[in-house]
């Protein structure tokens, strides 16, 4: 069943709708309430307080910085006395270990024939030489001809050259030092028959000591002769010496250069091949001793300090590390008076304005 409504209705409607538009437009009301422009907010500034870092003033004092090198003592020096000729071992009268003087009798070979062979070159020659005056006093009279005052020159010349080679053969039964030092071995015994050219006995001199060590190509401009060393044993004792000898050319596979301390050791204290540091202390220079935990790094990869400069801002120093002992690092490039950022140096920058306090 259908409903047809008047047409007077539908007029009536479209009147209402076209009214109730015209108001709707003339309010503004276009777009749901959320959709309007909010009113302007008033202008605020923010402002951020100054970090807050701790600093400590720098203190500069000179300072030697110490080059560490690592060696081993030796004997100042080293002699081996040796056989001068095949014999046999017929005395030792120095055991090892004693402190013996230069010219001290070491070993002494059997003589086999030795001293009989001076004797009887010393008789050949006085009968040689007595032949030879003889005919020297007939040439002088002309009673003899000079031909045989020649001959017997030469036989006299001749005599004597035995008589020498005799007595270096004799001489060659005594083996003695040639230097003072200490019995160090003795590879002999007694009745051994030994060849010529036979080690029969080391001695070494241990007053003064030397230490010996290697030192890199980057150090060695540091070490100069003369300057002074300071050498800690093994055993924690310590000796003070100088640099006596510098090496001028670098070992063919560790590039690296000798050197060697001389230092007093009186009554051979000290043996030779005990491990030893030396200490080898530079000109001394301003430095300044810092802990561990400042050390900051450049955007560069660079090792230094942050500084608070005046003004209170902050600013990057590149530093050279001298030395780093257990009471802290000492480094150079830091001016005396400084203030060196200690705590909040990681969250800080160069040109940073900061608000320093001392932590001393």
């Amino acid at each position: 069943m259908t409903f047809v409504l008047p047409r007077a209705t539908n007029r009536v409607a479209a009147v209402v709708v076209l009214v109730a538009v015209a108001v709707w437009i003339g309010l503004g009301r276009f777009g749901t309430a959320g959709s309007q422009t909010p009113p302007p907010r008033a202008e605020t500034t923010e402002t951020h307080a100054a970090r807050r870092v701790g600093v400590v003033r720098a203190h500069a004092h000179a300072y030697a910085r110490l080059l560490i090198v690592s060696g081993r003592t030796e004997a100042n020096k080293t002699v081996a006395v040796t056989a001068r000729g095949p014999g046999i071992v017929e005395d030792l009268p120095v055991p090892k270990g004693t402190a013996v003087a230069a010219g001290t009798v070491i070993a002494r070979l059997a003589d086999e024939g030795r001293t009989a062979a001076v004797r009887q070159a010393e008789a050949l020659y006085e009968q040689r030489r007595a032949e030879w005056e003889a005919a020297s006093r007939l040439s002088a009279t002309g009673a003899g001809p000079r031909l045989n005052l020649v001959a017997s020159k030469a036989a006299v010349d001749a005599a004597a050259a035995a008589l020498e080679l005799a007595r270096v053969e004799l001489d060659k039964k005594t083996l003695a030092t040639p230097i003072a030092g200490i019995v160090d071995q003795i590879p002999v015994e007694n009745g051994q028959a030994i060849a010529d050219g036979r080690l029969v006995a080391t001695v070494i001199a241990l007053d003064p000591i030397v230490v010996a060590g290697e030192v890199s190509e980057r150090a060695i401009s540091r070490v100069q002769v003369g300057r002074p060393a300071e050498v800690r044993l093994v055993s924690g004792e310590k000796i003070a010496g100088k640099v006596s000898w510098t090496s001028r050319t670098a070992a063919d596979k560790t590039r690296t250069y000798r050197i060697e301390i001389s230092a007093p050791n009186p009554g051979a204290a000290v043996a030779a091949g005990l491990t030893a540091e030396i200490g080898l202390p530079s000109d001394p220079v301003p430095a300044v001793r810092l802990p561990r935990s400042v050390l900051s790094l450049a955007d560069d990869g660079a090792i230094g300090v942050r500084t608070v400069e005046d003004g209170d801002v902050v600013a990057f120093r590149r530093i050279d590390i001298l030395d780093d002992t257990p009471e802290g690092l000492w480094v150079a490039g830091i001016p005396d008076g400084a203030r060196v950022i200690v705590a909040g140096q990681d969250f800080v920058k160069a040109g940073e304005k900061v608000a320093a306090e001392s932590v001393e």
